[in-house]
């Protein structure tokens, strides 16, 4: 029989995000959003909205409380394993909450963009 072992750390956790959009995240990037770093920034404030922009789109949302939380677990490549079970994952995250964007992103485009004159 297989034994599968889970090992949870709270000192070896890093932040992650969940974040739900009407609509997709693209890319022209050849490997999509798994090759970037960076695509855009989420600012979280104290009243509980948060604002992201990605480029000239810019998203208002709120941070919701998930019914059940969720782990983001790694599995352990074999050469790491320790003996003591056939299969090992590490807890790499617990995610408790989300970032919920209702409505589709408004355009902002910038005066330079636009080459509009300073008034």
């Amino acid at each position: 029989m297989s034994q599968v072992e889970f090992i949870y750390s709270k000192h070896r956790l890093r932040e992650f995000c969940l974040i739900e959009t009407q609509g997709s995240l693209e890319t022209d990037a050849p490997a999509g959003l798994r090759a970037q770093q960076r695509f855009g920034e989420i600012q979280r404030n104290a009243d509980g909205s948060v604002k992201m922009v990605i480029g000239i789109h810019h998203a208002n949302g709120s941070v919701v409380k998930l019914k059940n939380p969720l782990a983001v677990v790694r599995k352990r490549p074999a050469e790491e394993n320790d003996g003591s079970a056939d299969i090992q994952y590490d807890i790499v995250a617990v995610l408790k909450e989300k970032f919920l964007f209702k409505s589709r992103p408004d355009v902002v485009l910038q005066r330079e963009i636009l080459n509009l004159p300073t008034v």
